[in-house]
């Protein structure tokens, strides 16, 4: 197996959503959170493992303000972002809280499944 193809069991929800054809991979991005790039690329082999883009830079989301925040409260809003790469043979999701000088959470998981659920479990509480 190459190290940017894994496994999922055949009852998990991403499995039915993963086709022969490169595609996003599905992720439930709240309201209040904008995708500044998403490269997060899947597709399923004739083997039936998932290949994915094997970059570094796969997504990068940030929290806005809240729309009703205006002038210097919009201005002095506190950034956090989420980042999502690939690295070697490991996916790793970090919470930047509000730069990398502040992890707030980080999660290294080959288990796409344990991603996608981290990812959507943290999105709300930040």
């Amino acid at each position: 197996m190459d190290s940017d193809e894994l496994r999922l069991p055949p009852d998990s929800p991403l499995a039915a959503a993963i086709t022969a054809e490169w595609r996003l991979l599905p992720l439930r991005i709240p309201t209040g959170w904008t995708v500044q790039w998403n490269t997060l690329h899947v597709r399923r082999l004739p083997s039936g493992l998932i290949e994915v883009n094997d970059s570094e830079d796969l997504l990068w989301a940030e929290r806005l303000p809240p729309s009703w925040l205006t002038g210097e409260k919009k201005a002095a809003h506190r950034k956090v972002g989420l980042d999502i790469g690939w690295y070697r043979d490991t996916f790793r999701a970090v919470i930047l809280d509000p730069d990398w000088d502040s992890i707030a959470a980080d999660i290294t998981t080959t288990d796409l499944d344990e991603l996608v659920a981290t990812v959507e479990d943290w999105l709300p509480r930040y």
